[in-house]
């Protein structure tokens, strides 16, 4: 590990954005200023013109290890994490088999800390009859709750299990809020097809409202810190608006924010994901919660599928697509195009995350924080294509659109693990501490 300054480029901060100069030591962030001291035999990295951004937390991946690396593994995960400008996963429970006790906990931590090439923390998975096991967990950044099926068999239906988890659970309550019941309702009047858009009539905008509302209304009794996944409607959103408290949060990914369900047409069923992209009202409603502080962060639930998978009819296809790699560059052109401010991105995708997770020494640029750093072109254009694509399932819905603004280093504690466009280091990340 070799010490490095960062010069000439300029610093994002939820706060503001400045020229400085970053130092670097052993992996820490030892000095940032306009002129600092450069200590003899470190490295001095010219970033002209170029903006450094604390390193990403994607608080949502689906890495498929153990028993789905087929679609991924955590060394294509975290190439194109790392080509993202992403430095830190959590990775969500539902595996094969899924981490729902100690030793799944134990036995995926053993796989990841010898394949990980980004920082990473780990979600436990809710069961029907695990709660006093996984409360008990030490170390994770919390405890994923499905109200709707979805990838693997965690599914909590019955009422008082539910009512359990959000009574005995300490940490975060991580909530995929669909309501089975109302898919199911949903299923008995639609019939069968094969059509895509019929994913939003199944798994309607009332049945993620009938989940957040009892999710809010069980938070609220008990006193739960509860963190609301993907959040799609604008019924969501406004639930947010008037009962949102310090110990709630929530995300929106991506996919979301830039797709609408006539997207469909022609994308099919590759942006088939739970739950679906909603319609433009629903889009715009998520933008505003982002603006005003109603939703949170950013995270992309990546989900990786093969392309022979995907491209089966609706009722055989799976949900999910690939994400981690593209946030960035869609929230960088979004910026170019007054979207939103480098500085939002920053708080939704690096400081927000940190803090509401209790990430210890990430999500800043400040001393004494990890040297996670993301450094990006704001005036550069490129075009997505799969070739560049690191994802073990080698495709994304965004193929051929054409972005400005891409991140061209990441740094994870301290080295240089990613050069545009495919050049990769070989240290190894380290598991996250959580406060």
């Amino acid at each position: 590990m070799k010490d490095f300054v960062l010069v000439n480029g300029k610093v994002v901060s939820p706060k503001g954005i400045k020229e400085a100069q970053v130092l670097v030591k052993k992996g820490k962030i030892v000095a940032v200023g306009k002129k600092v001291k450069v200590p003899k035999g470190a490295q001095v990295i010219d970033v002209k013109g170029m903006h450094i951004l604390p390193g990403l937390i994607d608080a949502h991946v689906h890495f498929r290890t153990p028993g789905m690396t087929a679609k991924e593994d955590w060394t294509t995960g975290s190439k194109a994490a790392l080509a993202g400008g992403v430095t830190t996963v959590l990775d969500m429970p539902n595996t094969n088999p899924p981490t729902v006790d100690a030793a799944s906990l134990k036995k995926k931590r053993e796989i990841v800390k010898k394949k990980a090439l980004v920082n990473y923390g780990f979600f436990a998975g809710a069961t029907t009859d695990n709660v006093g096991k996984v409360v008990k967990l030490k170390n994770i950044a919390g405890i994923k709750l499905f109200m709707g099926s979805s990838t693997g068999n965690l599914l909590i239906k019955d009422k008082k299990k539910l009512e359990e988890f959000f009574k005995k659970v300490k940490t975060v309550l991580a909530i995929h809020a669909e309501s089975e019941e109302c898919i199911l309702r949903n299923m008995d009047k639609v019939g069968s097809s094969n059509k895509p858009n019929i994913h939003n009539l199944i798994r309607s905008p009332e049945c993620a409202h009938e989940a957040m509302r009892e999710v809010l209304h069980l938070a609220k009794k008990y006193g739960t810190r509860v963190h609301v996944c993907h959040v799609s409607t604008d019924r969501e959103v406004d639930s947010l608006r008037k009962f949102k408290s310090k110990k709630i949060s929530a995300e929106v990914t991506p996919h979301h924010l830039f797709l609408t369900e006539k997207d469909y047409k022609m994308y099919g069923t590759l942006i088939k994901v739970n739950p679906p992209i909603r319609g433009l009202i629903d889009q715009v409603a998520l933008w505003e919660g982002l603006k005003k502080g109603w939703i949170d962060m950013i995270a992309t639930d990546h989900a990786p599928h093969l392309m022979e998978e995907k491209e089966r009819p609706y009722t055989n296809a799976p949900s999910g697509v690939p994400g981690v790699q593209t946030m960035l560059p869609l929230l960088l052109n979004a910026v170019n195009e007054k979207k939103l401010s480098l500085e939002e991105v920053v708080r939704l995708t690096s400081y927000n995350p940190a803090k509401m997770f209790g990430i210890k020494n990430k999500g800043v640029i400040s001393v004494g924080a990890d040297a996670d750093l993301t450094v990006v072109n704001m005036k550069m254009p490129e075009r997505i294509c799969h070739r560049f694509l690191f994802s073990k399932c080698g495709w994304s819905p965004y193929h051929d659109w054409v972005l400005k603004g891409w991140p061209v280093m990441t740094f994870v504690n301290g080295e240089l693990m990613y050069q545009w466009r495919d050049k990769f280091g070989k240290s190894l990340g380290k598991e996250v501490k959580f406060n």
